[in-house]
């Protein structure tokens, strides 16, 4: 539960900058609210490592939860957005991180995910954010960006995932 509100806490950085609700908008000062709490989580991997031999290193007890599906995109958004605004390597003090990232997406179980539209056409953030609001990532602009839409007609999204 507590690794669950310290990825909130993380998305909370995004959100404060891809929509304006206060704070800073300097991406550097974003960056380095959102490191400490990035810190906290590689803590966490670093004492589940010393705990299992898997491949892949996850959050809680070695095995899939709720907080690892958030991390992954929260580390997503976060290393698109040092690309973005020309941060450097978002992982380079989080090794643990940079593992987990990898070795998450890699996963068989994610792969149905991961390389579908859902995952590669959808924008992070909603047509109102100044961040991810379009694929990219790039920023929505109202009256102009409607055609690059992608994701828009889909339908209806069924997944079967036997």
């Amino acid at each position: 539960e507590s690794l669950l509100c310290e990825i909130y806490d993380l998305r909370n950085v995004m959100v404060g900058f891809a929509y304006g609700s206060g704070g800073s908008k300097d991406a550097a000062s974003i960056l380095a609210n959102g490191m400490k709490h990035l810190k906290k989580i590689e803590a966490v991997l670093e004492i589940e490592s010393k705990k299992s031999t898997a491949e892949v290193v996850h959050l809680v007890n070695s095995k899939f939860s709720a907080p690892d599906f958030h991390l992954f995109e929260m580390l997503d958004q976060f290393e698109a957005f040092c690309k973005t605004y020309e941060l450097g390597n978002l992982y380079s003090e989080l090794k643990r991180l940079q593992q987990f990232k990898e070795g998450f997406a890699k996963l068989d179980e994610n792969k149905l995910y991961l390389e579908s539209w859902l995952h590669k056409e959808l924008p992070f953030n909603n047509c109102m954010a100044q961040f991810g609001s379009l694929p990219g990532p790039k920023t929505y602009v109202h009256t102009e960006s409607s055609k690059l839409a992608a994701w828009r007609n889909k339908g209806v999204v069924e997944l079967n995932l036997e």
